[in-house]
């Protein structure tokens, strides 16, 4: 698992987002969360180069390596997996069409159920093949706007059904600008999100965006 990252020199430290702060990370759902330039892929990508996964995959296929610049990283040495899926949409951590077109956008109860541990398993077999080696051992996902590529729809789904589950044997650490994970965070004993906001006014900006589509849509619709 990872504990927290701090970048003190170099370009990193002179973004927004990043400069002068540490960032700490649960063991979770993380979300880095800001507009363009406010370091999120900045974030990651230093995760990822200094735990061995900079060209993508997992952590036991490289060596960690020095991204450039300094930085003080607290991890375990857990497994680490990190994918670009902006950069490498076709084959993105979950294709936005599959998404999209699976019939779990329509189905309730148990069957909504059933086909969400399908789509775990589809992901596991696609992508998280690293096999737990010993116990309490906790890989750690590193995701690179991994729903920029996806509707509205299923961005939901994304969010409020199949990240908890995965949550629940992997840290992720996301990058994105979804309001969604805003949303949609949950504050419990089990689980508490980390919304890593990279810039100070960017949820509020967002929220008031969307309520105001929200009010224009229930005044032409008539429904106010």
């Amino acid at each position: 698992m990872i504990q927290s990252l701090r970048i003190t020199t170099g370009y990193p430290s002179r973004l927004p987002g990043i400069g002068g702060r540490t960032h700490a990370f649960e063991d979770r759902i993380n979300v880095l969360f800001g507009p363009n330039g406010a370091g999120k892929t900045t974030l990651l990508r230093t995760l990822a180069v200094c735990t061995g996964c900079g060209e993508g995959g997992w952590s036991d296929h490289g060596a960690p390596q020095d991204p450039g610049y300094k930085v003080r990283l607290r991890w375990n040495g857990d497994p680490v997996f990190y994918q670009d899926c902006y950069s490498q949409s076709e084959q993105s951590f979950l294709g936005g069409s599959y998404l999209e077109e699976h019939e779990v956008l329509r189905s309730t109860g148990e069957k909504r159920i059933g086909l969400i541990n399908e789509l775990i398993d589809y992901l596991e077999e696609r992508f998280l093949t690293h096999v737990v080696k010993k116990s309490g051992e906790r890989p750690t996902l590193l995701l690179d706007e991994v729903d920029n590529h996806i509707g509205f729809a299923g961005q939901a789904v994304l969010w409020k059904e199949i990240f908890p589950r995965l949550s629940k044997k992997y840290q992720l650490i996301i990058s994105t600008h979804s309001i969604f994970p805003v949303l949609l965070r949950t504050e419990s004993s089990f689980r508490s999100d980390n919304i890593i906001e990279l810039s100070p006014y960017y949820r509020l900006q967002c929220l008031q965006a969307l309520g105001e589509a929200i009010e224009h849509y229930n005044k032409v619709q008539g429904l106010e």
